[in-house]
């Protein structure tokens, strides 16, 4: 029976987010929690594929040996550094973009996995990495039962009912009910939780329906590696989409097909017909080696649940149960593994103590990753419009395409013989694709100015982008913060190192993640991240989390002696050369913004709570009331 061990928290949902979020409240926080999911195993389909930096960090910190996991089967990233434009995969380029940029030097052997670890060295100690979704899942999985959380599948909420004192559920399959005083909703774009609070998704109408197909093909993927990429853009005349290279060592993809929305996609799109598209889009052999192992539908939607927490912060949404995006830059599962990251510590917090201040905390999580969400919705939107540059110039009309879906739906349109439909549709969009053979015509003036067009679109990094470090480890839950979407930084979004452009740079600002910076800790020679230092210095005996102030010397000394705030760990930071050096602490070989300050307050997510410039302005009050400040 769900409840058995007094766990107070909820959470309904074991996908990547909700796992994520169990495994930092119970394993890493000492928080017991309940997790349901109605799937009887992890899913299977791939969905998303990129795990990108500030994801990758947050594991690599609270969950290290599931990062390690991660990075250890990871495909190497010369696999997927690159992107393709083409009117096939094999013999059919048409432009190519290198997607980490001239700040990632290109390695010269296939086997070295660290180009992008030892790139970033200086402004993170992570990397983002190409890893299906499904097969996080599965390692997410057998982590938390390697670690005692427990998940109980085959079950999903069914009822909820809101009392002054508790949360009382009820369950579909079991009929079992308990009671709890938190609920958190992981359950997806179609989440039960948000259905049963009454809270609406804001945004634009769907933008696109796709098909989604997953196959194995050895044939087409070791052509692939021959020169390797991520994604390939298709255009020909016989089918438009992107191949997704999920594992090139296993021969396993996932076709994206933009399509008119459809009720079965396995009747309407089977197996000879998806065999045969991926056939056209792979060129090549018309026997090209295929495995289908999945077919599925979905909508392309652009939207934030206009509420993350109801009931006074008792019940909540994380991921795609609060916001959709494109999937245009990868940000979907990223945001809601960084939600998870934001609201585990509030409630770990909330769920131990119960007072105004833990409340106060709690509270800020929906405004603050409410923020995020609909900046980042913005952001995915931007890129959306952004792939549709290459698309305009091979004279495909996004318009045009929406405008006949649009007929499709209408009731005089319905009224047509579907075999008759079908026929109209198809005629409609072989006229329109139809100059596209002339992409594979060296003697077409047509083709090669398309060609053209494309490969300088594509040069100019004028069109969709993989890194966008801004967005990525720059966000901030400052009130006035917004994400910078112009096409000035996202021609550059990529760029981290000084050049004439925009390149992005981590600096110490109230609000935003605390800049990396690498340390040794002075107790036992370890090296680690200054963004280790709210897990490796600030959880208290409970396993609790806290604020960590991060002093200089004297600043130490001086609060050191009488430091008395329980909800902050003081944490000296100490220059090497000091000849006076203790031996606790960390320390630091090079001066930087992190260390010229003599106080720097971080919260237990690690991003920055309070500055101090002067070792007189820093007292314990003040240190209080910067805690304080963090609330909705």
């Amino acid at each position: 029976m769900l409840g058995r061990r007094q766990a107070k928290v909820l959470i309904t949902g074991g996908g990547p987010v909700g796992l994520t979020l169990g495994l930092l409240l119970e394993h890493v926080y000492k928080v017991p929690v309940d997790i349901v999911e109605r799937q009887m195993q992890p899913t299977q389909h791939p969905q998303a594929h990129f795990m990108n930096l500030r994801t990758m960090e947050i594991l690599r910190t609270h969950l290290p040996r599931l990062h390690d996991r991660i990075l250890d089967i990871a495909a190497p990233p010369h696999e997927w550094r690159d992107y393709v434009y083409c009117s096939r995969v094999i013999n059919g380029e048409l432009a190519r973009i290198d997607q980490f940029g001239p700040d990632i030097v290109r390695t010269r052997s296939p086997s070295f996995r660290n180009e992008l670890l030892e790139s970033l060295h200086g402004i993170s100690p992570a990397q983002p990495v190409h890893f299906p979704q499904n097969k996080f899942e599965t390692i997410l999985s057998e982590y938390a039962a390697e670690n005692g959380v427990h998940v109980r599948r085959g079950e999903a909420l069914e009822n909820l009912k809101v009392s002054d004192s508790k949360i009382h559920v009820g369950f579909a399959r079991s009929q079992d009910e308990a009671a709890y005083d938190y609920v958190v909703g992981a359950d997806g774009a179609h989440s039960k939780v948000r259905s049963l609070l009454g809270i609406p998704m804001e945004g634009p109408p769907p933008l696109q329906s796709l098909v989604n197909v997953h196959f194995t093909s050895h044939e087409l993927s070791n052509h692939a590696r021959k020169a390797p990429a991520m994604l390939y853009f298709v255009f020909n005349p016989q089918v438009i989409g992107v191949l997704i290279a999920h594992d090139l060592a296993a021969g396993e993809w996932v076709f994206q097909i933009p399509c008119f929305p459809v009720k079965d996609p396995s009747s309407e799109y089977p197996p000879s017909r998806c065999i045969d598209l991926i056939r056209h889009a792979a060129g090549g052999s018309p026997s090209l080696d295929v495995k289908l192992h999945s077919v599925g539908g979905w909508r392309m939607t652009a939207q934030v649940a206009r509420e993350y927490a109801t009931n006074n912060d008792r019940v909540f949404l994380v991921g795609d149960a609060a916001h959709q995006f494109p999937p245009a830059g990868g940000f979907g599962m990223n945001t809601g593994i960084q939600d998870a990251h934001n609201l585990a510590w509030k409630l770990a917090r909330d769920v131990t103590s119960r007072n105004a201040t833990t409340h106060h905390w709690l509270k800020s999580y929906s405004s603050e990753r409410r923020a995020v969400a609909k900046a980042t919705k913005q952001l995915s939107l931007r890129n959306f419009d952004r792939t549709l540059r290459v698309t305009t110039a091979l004279h495909l009309s996004y318009d045009s395409a929406k405008g006949l879906n649009q007929l499709t739906q209408t009731p005089l349109f319905k009224w047509i013989p579907s075999d008759l439909q079908s026929t109209l549709v198809s005629s409609a969009m072989a006229a329109g694709s139809a100059h596209l053979k002339t992409l594979d015509n060296p003697s077409s003036a047509i083709g090669q100015r398309l060609r053209r067009r494309v490969q300088e679109i594509v040069s100019s990094y004028q069109t969709l982008g993989m890194l966008f470090y801004h967005a990525d480890i720059g966000y901030s839950y400052a009130k006035d913060a917004v994400i910078d979407i112009s096409d000035r930084v996202l021609n550059a979004a990529h760029r981290f190192k000084k050049n004439q452009g925009f390149s992005f740079a981590p600096t110490l600002q109230v609000g935003q993640r605390l800049p990396h910076q690498w340390l040794t800790d002075a107790t036992d020679q370890t090296v680690c991240s200054s963004l280790d230092l709210p897990q490796r210095a600030g959880l208290d005996e409970a396993s609790l989390p806290r604020f960590v102030l991060l002093v200089q010397p004297a600043t130490y000394d001086a609060l050191a002696p009488s430091w008395s705030v329980s909800d902050v760990a003081l944490v000296l930071l100490q220059p090497a050369e000091d000849e006076n050096q203790k031996k606790n602490g960390f320390v630091y070989n090079e001066p930087s913004e992190l260390t010229s300050a003599a106080a720097v307050l971080v919260r237990p997510d690690g991003h920055v709570a309070g500055i101090w410039k002067a070792q007189s302005d820093v007292m314990p009050s003040q240190v209080e009331a910067k805690c304080q400040e963090w609330k909705s």
